[in-house]
């Protein structure tokens, strides 16, 4: 990459001057020993925000993107806050470090509750238009097939002729 000084291998050393380049080159370039995680959260206050940006940044995890941090009101009140900050972070990182990274965040006081999920995949752009409805295909042994063969419309006479068969 022009004006970067990196080695190829970390991927820490990619984030060196990406002034010009957004965050999406840095993605295929990374280890494949590293995941994109999403990390949710609710914090006391929105500086307590920064403890958990602090721990990202100790563990040199990059951070890819940075939700909105709002303010809500609890449902129930978690360690006797009845208010919290709501916010959400994707990092990328290795899967063995993510349990270090836990402890940390548990151990920290402002932080009332986290989650930390392996980001799922996402479908392009083109795949999320309006109108298109993706279906499950129905396969010819499975049951859902089985369902709508079985189905027919019978009429007044032919449901009382079954009807009386049954009967006899």
């Amino acid at each position: 990459m022009p004006g970067s000084e990196s080695s190829t291998d970390s991927p820490k050393a990619n984030k060196i001057n990406l002034k010009n380049f957004t965050i999406w080159f840095l993605l295929p370039s990374m280890d494949k020993e590293f995941k994109n995680y999403e990390v949710a959260f609710l914090v006391k206050s929105e500086e307590d925000r920064e403890k958990i940006l602090k721990n990202l940044n100790n563990f040199q995890f990059p951070i890819i993107h940075e939700g909105k941090t709002t303010k809500i009101k609890l449902a129930y009140p978690i360690k006797k806050e009845n208010f919290a900050y709501f916010g959400y972070l994707h990092f990328s990182a290795k899967p063995e470090e993510i349990k270090n990274l836990t402890s940390c965040l548990k151990n920290e006081s402002g932080i009332l509750r986290f989650l930390i999920v392996a980001q799922p995949f996402i479908k392009k752009e083109k795949d999320l238009e309006i109108g298109k409805v993706s279906s499950r295909p129905i396969f010819k042994n499975s049951p859902l097939a089985k369902k709508k063969s079985t189905a027919e419309t019978l009429s007044n006479e032919a449901l009382e002729k079954k009807l009386e068969e049954i009967l006899k």
